[in-house]
């Protein structure tokens, strides 16, 4: 599964860099997704694996979800991505995570630990009523 080109376009060096650090975690699962693709699951790192399930659990429940009000000092530009994020990109990224956590628990399931950050990963996605009904609400065709 490769990236959507304008989530890689879009970011250069004066992007807010949570958005250049997100964009560079994306590539790294999308090289990860891709050489299990290839079989070559055995040559892949669990703790890079771990590294990268880390990462998008706090991405997830600080940026992908946010509660604005809780941030009293945002960035402008930070804002700006946040506030012009649409549906679709919100899909997008929720579809994207739950690949990446279907492809670990299917292609991983010996790595207990990778597991256990890959189900914290998922949880976070559902953590909240109000995540839970948004990811049913942006997946579930009508």
């Amino acid at each position: 599964m490769l990236l959507r080109s304008r989530v890689v376009v879009g970011v250069d060096a004066a992007s807010e860099p949570v958005v250049s650090m997100i964009a560079s975690v994306y590539c790294l699962c999308s090289m990860e997704m891709s050489a299990v693709d290839a079989g070559l699951t055995d040559h892949l790192s669990p703790q890079v694996s771990r590294s990268l399930t880390r990462v998008l659990c706090r991405w997830t429940g600080s940026y992908l979800f946010p509660d604005l009000s809780c941030y009293e000092h945002l960035s402008c530009e930070l804002g700006v991505e946040l506030s012009r994020g649409s549906d679709v990109d919100v899909c997008w990224s929720l579809t994207y995570l739950l690949n990446y956590i279907v492809l670990c628990l299917k292609t991983r399931s010996s790595e207990s630990a990778l597991i256990d950050d890959v189900l914290q990963l998922f949880a976070g996605l559902v953590d909240t009523k109000e995540r839970y009904l948004c990811l049913l609400y942006l997946l579930l065709p009508l």
